[in-house]
């Protein structure tokens, strides 16, 4: 999954921010950066219905075999809705209207699979190492520099679920050189490739953080370092996150280490906007020029300055509003952004009232979206308590029914919510 403060995160959360992806194509006109100026500790608070309305409520048929976890995460399609239980290791199938088609069970795939939705070509695909073959960091660095070799394609393994398959059935593929190389589709036949790494058994020292692929070999670069001993990159393994828009060939990126978003335009980069931070949340000169001596003394280094910036992603962007998530060296947070007024919100301390249902919708996690409309599971427990104790608010009408059963079916539903423009 993918990150860049000029920021990055664990691989789920990445490909969560790449798969959710940004808005409409604003900012500031071409040429000129803007800086966003944003002090972590300063971020306020607001209430919610000042950034959120068209608040809707999807109820799932019922099924007693096809049970939804508390921490399942909801994926959004044109037609369909995936809801994924991470720690069943299987996802339900629903329409977009709620009524359940289908429980995919894919433990017997193993611990390294899950599934992610490839809109490209509207397969839910997993992808993994194949468990047969203990692989050195040699190995695979190996693998990568001879992606095109068809013998590498056994260290791996591949199984789709086509969804313009209504049988939904779970099948063997054959591993691509994209995928090998972690790279992921771009728009029409170009991929990206932003892993960042370092390793003495590079021959050449010479990498770029970004690069664009067309028929399996790069046509643009972006971004050099040195994967033999850049600082920055010594010991830990990154990535440049190039988050969707509603335009295929237009991309957000943001680069770890890096306090600038850029936009990328089918092949062509220009910084956006900056954002400028206090100087005890700005990493120090030394860290981009002083090489770690081992793994142990940057994870100390990260667990004592939590609070520096490690990237940034844009999430979201309309014509008023902004959300941003900010990867601090041990800590995160996710901040709405004024464009008119030029502020910053902390999420955790935007609140809903009765108005919304008292519905706590801006999350980091466990949220999708689809064009402009966002979605994310609600216990339906929380609804109903909430109506028991606020009898002068009107239930909606597609939650009636669903409320009268809450007893026998626990179930969450979906909510499905819209920023202000």
């Amino acid at each position: 999954m993918r990150n860049r403060l000029c920021y990055c995160l664990p691989v789920l959360l990445a490909y969560f921010l790449l798969t959710m992806g940004a808005a409409a194509q604003t900012g500031p006109p071409p040429g000129m950066i803007q800086k966003l100026y944003l002090n972590p500790k300063a971020a306020g608070g607001e209430n919610q219905s000042r950034f959120i309305d068209s608040i809707k409520f999807i109820p799932l048929e019922p099924n007693t075999d096809a049970r939804i976890n508390l921490y399942s995460y909801v994926q959004v399609t044109d037609r369909y809705f995936i809801i994924i239980n991470y720690s069943e290791k299987s996802f339900l199938l629903y329409t977009k209207a709620g009524n359940f088609i289908k429980k995919v069970s894919y433990k017997k795939l193993g611990e390294n699979f899950w599934p992610d939705y490839q809109e490209q070509n509207n397969q839910i695909v997993f992808w993994g190492n194949n468990k047969n073959y203990a692989l050195t960091q040699s190995d695979r660095i190996k693998i990568e520099l001879n992606r095109s070799d068809p013998r590498n394609r056994k260290y791996f393994k591949k199984y789709i679920i086509d969804l313009n398959d209504t049988t939904f059935k779970l099948k063997k593929a054959l591993p691509s050189e994209y995928e090998i190389i972690n790279a992921y589709h771009y728009y029409d036949d170009y991929y990206i490739r932003s892993k960042i790494t370092t390793s003495p058994l590079y021959k050449d020292s010479l990498d770029y953080e970004l690069k664009i692929y067309r028929n399996g070999s790069p046509v643009k670069a972006y971004f050099p370092y040195n994967r033999i001993s850049e600082p920055r990159y010594l010991f830990t393994e990154q990535y440049a996150a190039a988050l969707k828009m509603d335009t295929p060939y237009i991309r957000y990126l943001t680069r770890p280490y890096c306090d600038t978003i850029y936009k990328l335009t089918r092949d062509r980069i220009s910084p956006l906007y900056q954002l400028v931070l206090p100087i005890e949340n700005s990493l120090p000169p030394t860290f981009f020029t002083k090489p770690f001596k081992n793994k142990t003394e940057r994870d100390n280094f990260n667990r004592n300055n939590g609070w520096l910036l490690r990237q940034i992603y844009l999430v979201f962007e309309s014509k008023k509003f902004m959300v941003l998530t900010a990867s601090y060296l041990s800590n995160y947070e996710l901040y709405v952004y004024d464009k008119q007024k030029s502020v910053f919100y902390n999420s955790k301390k935007i609140k809903a009232d009765s108005s919304q249902y008292n519905l706590q919708l801006l999350s980091e996690f466990n949220t999708s979206r689809l064009g402009n409309k966002f979605y994310k599971l609600q216990k339906i427990d929380e609804l109903k308590e909430f109506f028991n104790k606020n009898k002068t608010i009107p239930v909606p009408k597609e939650l009636e029914a669903r409320l009268k059963m809450a007893a026998k079916d626990p179930d969450p539903v979906i909510i499905e919510y819209q920023f202000k423009n």
